[in-house]
């Protein structure tokens, strides 16, 4: 979400036309932000001021979710409705996850969201009539791209899989490391493993003891792993978009993803698919990346082909485009 929103503010502070605040949720918030556009063309006033009539001609809403109001038409992104379908177990969390989606549902004068699949589920979990919706595809940052890196002196010499992980439980890991403890073949193949288990996968990786190496990774190493991997998978249950796998292939991975949610839209043809409850299925993907050239280099000219640096922004210009359809309604 970060990402997304920092680039749209990015495309509307190149636009003349258009004045850009920054509501602060939190006020100890402010001295970053104005550290991190300082010299820039950008307000930064508390969130109270949403409230008041004609100082904004449209509010947008980036992070799932309305946690203040404004008294001028909002425009929201939904990402998902994960809170809703993977529910947080204490009352608190969920009041906290929730609360936010549905104030957005009652008081929002449009809804965006990141592919055809969140947006169904928008309409079927929280009953949102297609019509006030509009479909925003994501597309990763200019600055994951195809390029010469170094592999991480922990992966010298093996032929690595990466997964980046997550404790959601749609986050499928527990399947996935049985995969992989089935199909890389130690010492000279090995999984590289970026970011946060839940305590069950975390358990599920102790014990089927596959071979593997942990990064709690910045940008600028995930952008190397992603152009040094043999493969990235993204085995999921359920993504509103699939950000891994896009940026994977922005990077020239040889991308598997499963084959449901929203990951057939956002890899558009240029991963391969396999079912995310079908072990058998992801252990012959895997082993046909790693052990056919032809359907690696495949997989990487299609990666290469499917976010072209010209349409990166597009995502942003539409975000645009909604605001101004609200502030001129």
């Amino acid at each position: 979400m970060g990402r997304f929103a920092r680039r749209v503010v990015e495309v509307a502070l190149a636009d003349p036309e258009i004045d850009v605040t920054l509501l602060l949720e939190r006020e100890r918030d402010e001295p970053a932000l104005r550290r991190a556009f300082s010299g820039r063309r950008v307000a930064v006033r508390p969130s109270a001021d949403a409230r008041e009539s004609g100082r904004h001609d449209a509010v947008w809403y980036p992070w799932n979710g309305m946690r203040f109001d404004a008294t001028n038409p909002a425009l929201v992104t939904l990402h998902d409705v994960f809170a809703f379908t993977e529910p947080a177990r204490g009352f608190i969390a969920r009041r906290r996850e929730q609360g936010p989606i549905r104030r957005a549902v009652r008081r929002a004068a449009r809804i965006a969201t990141d592919s055809a699949f969140s947006r169904e589920e928008i309409v079927r979990v929280l009953h949102v009539p297609r019509e006030r919706m509009s479909v925003v595809e994501l597309a990763p940052e200019p600055f994951f791209v195809p390029g010469p890196s170094q592999v991480p002196p922990e992966l010298a010499g093996r032929r690595f899989a990466l997964f980046v992980a997550g404790p959601e439980a749609r986050k499928n890991a527990a399947f996935f490391f049985d995969v992989a403890t089935r199909a890389l073949h130690a010492p000279h193949e090995t999984l590289a493993i970026v970011g946060n288990l839940g305590a069950g996968s975390e358990r599920a990786l102790a014990s089927t003891g596959v071979a593997h190496v942990r990064f709690d990774a910045d940008d600028e190493l995930l952008r190397s792993l992603y152009r040094t991997a043999n493969v990235v998978c993204v085995p999921s249950l359920a993504e509103g978009f699939g950000l891994v796998a896009a940026e994977a292939l922005a990077c020239g991975a040889p991308v598997i993803a499963s084959s449901t949610s929203s990951l057939p839209e956002a890899t558009g043809g240029a991963a391969l698919l396999a079912d995310p409850r079908d072990v058998n299925a992801w252990v012959r993907a895997l082993r046909s990346v790693l052990d056919d050239p032809a359907t690696a280099a495949e997989l990487q000219a299609k990666a290469r082909a499917r976010f072209p640096l010209a349409t990166r922004d597009e995502p942003a210009h539409a975000t645009l485009r909604l605001l101004r359809s609200l502030a001129a309604r």
